[in-house]
This record gives C-alpha cells, structure tokens and sequence, in this order.
C-alpha cells in the first residue's frame, strides 16, 4: 500500500485551467500597463510574476487536487481467480469453412 498520493484526472483538469488563466491574465495586465509606460520590462516582470505565480499553485501536488482519486483494479496475482465464461462447453471458436474450402479438401 503506497502513501504516495498523485494528482488526480480532474485536479490535473483545474491545475491546467488555473494555470491557463493566471498567465493571460496577468500577461494582459502586464502588456496594458508595459504599453501605457511605454516600458517592455514592465510587461515582461508582470508576465514573469503571474507565472511565478501559477507554477507555485499548479506544480506541487496540493491538497486541492486529490479530491476525486483514482480507483485502480488489484493486481492479478492478489485477485481471486474467476471461471471463465464458457468453461466446460465443448463448443470451440474455431471459425466455419466456407463451402468451397470443404469442396477442395475433399477431392
């Protein structure tokens, strides 16, 4: 039994969404006011600050992100073993011959 928690398919899902939205937003913002200063360097500190910013809440695998875990099946050998279905039929799956194969093998 593993302690070893990993995000779950639907915080992978938000991770992304926040990360998406941190980044524009805070590159919009950053690209307004670099404009109205007339400075590129404020738009690129303001883009690097949101990403900062997103990397610290989407990387780390943070409580907010394991609400729905996984259910994975048990490994084969821990499984109790099941019949198949069909055992002790005497019917094989072997395909039919079509007519003319029968026909050819027999002359």
């Amino acid at each position: 039994d593993s302690h070893f928690r990993v995000m779950d398919y639907k915080g992978q899902r938000l991770s992304e969404y926040i990360y998406s939205i941190l980044t524009i937003l805070f590159g919009g913002v950053a690209w307004i006011l670099g404009y109205v200063k007339g400075d590129f360097q404020v738009t690129f500190y303001g883009w690097a600050a949101g990403l900062a910013l997103a990397l610290l809440l989407c990387i780390p695998d943070w409580p907010m992100y394991n609400r729905n875990p996984v259910t994975w099946l048990e490994e084969v050998g821990k499984r109790n073993k099941v019949k198949s279905v069909g055992a002790g039929s005497t019917k094989t799956n072997k395909p039919k011959k079509s007519k003319k194969e029968s026909e050819t093998k027999s002359s």
